[in-house]
């Protein structure tokens, strides 16, 4: 329908949807509007909308995230917005910097990782407003699932490169960025992952203190007992070859599932702890002994 990095007005959108010009006024003119299931999002990024509503929208082109605010007084418990973060809607995003165009660039169709109710942004009369803020992925991204039991909302991730490259980009606003930095080294601007004689580890780092080494391996979905005897090797090995200080050597192993069979070998394994990951990428710790 609309080809990812080109360049598309209003008009141009409704020519493509309706197949007819652009209606006169109504939600066309704002922020975004529903043809059947598909949502049609005009964002402005780095500056104000025509109307005076300002929103501190952005997007990423290196890892294609966007952060985007709803409409005034939005919440996540309005129907739109729980289609949006149960993807049963179709989020196309069109973007502008400058918005005295009338062109807006197609950022491609967009994925909800995070959300966030009682974000802040400004309407027409420059008053601070409550609405909805979502993080969003535009490449092959995670579904949304809902625990109808506990109301609670969790990404799934599609790869556990995308769940890496998450937790990566948003180091310094997770609880390990706190007390950890990541020791990975760089080269021409990209990570490189820390080898071990048995394998990568998925993210290394240190204690600020620099009293401990970290070894954290990823699981996208449910996590198995098989998962131990792999971040041990990786523990073994930095233990041998990198703590020649005492440093003490911990791994953590984040999932979205743990299983019966992986708590019970927890629970005689030391200095490994198990941790789910949930939305707004908050983690929380598993209990195993």
């Amino acid at each position: 329908m609309f080809k990812k990095g080109s360049n598309y007005s209003r008009n141009d959108v409704s020519k493509i949807t309706l197949g007819t010009d652009k209606p006169k006024g109504g939600d066309w003119d704002t922020g975004y509007v529903r043809v059947n299931d598909d949502l049609l999002i005009f964002m402005n990024i780095g500056v104000s909308g025509v109307t005076g509503h300002d929103f501190n929208n952005s997007y990423d082109t290196e890892s294609e995230l966007i952060t985007w605010f709803g409409k005034p007084n939005t919440h996540s418990n309005q129907p739109l917005m729980k289609r949006i973060i149960n993807g049963s809607i179709n989020c196309h995003f069109f973007a502008r910097w400058d918005n005295k165009l009338t062109d807006f660039v197609y950022l491609g169709i967009g994925n909800v990782i995070s959300f966030e109710d009682g974000a802040e942004g400004k309407n027409s009369l420059g008053k601070v407003v409550p609405t909805i803020k979502f993080v969003i992925s535009c490449k092959d991204a995670p579904n949304i699932i809902i625990d109808e039991e506990n109301k609670s909302i969790n990404s799934t991730f599609a790869l556990e490169k995308h769940l890496e490259e998450f937790i990566v980009d948003n180091w310094n606003n997770i609880s390990l960025g706190k007390n950890y930095y990541r020791c990975e080294k760089e080269v021409e601007g990209k990570r490189k992952k820390f080898r071990t004689d048995t394998g990568e580890i998925d993210i290394f780092a240190k204690s600020k203190d620099e009293k401990e080494f970290l070894i954290i391996e990823l699981k996208k979905g449910r996590a198995s007992d098989k998962v131990i005897g792999q971040i041990q090797n990786y523990m073994g090995f930095v233990k041998e070859e990198l703590a020649n200080n005492g440093e003490i050597v911990k791994g953590i192993i984040i999932a979205l599932e743990d299983d019966q069979r992986i708590r019970r070998a927890l629970k005689v394994t030391n200095n490994i702890e198990f941790y789910r990951y949930k939305i707004n990428f908050n983690l929380e710790k598993v209990i195993t002994s």
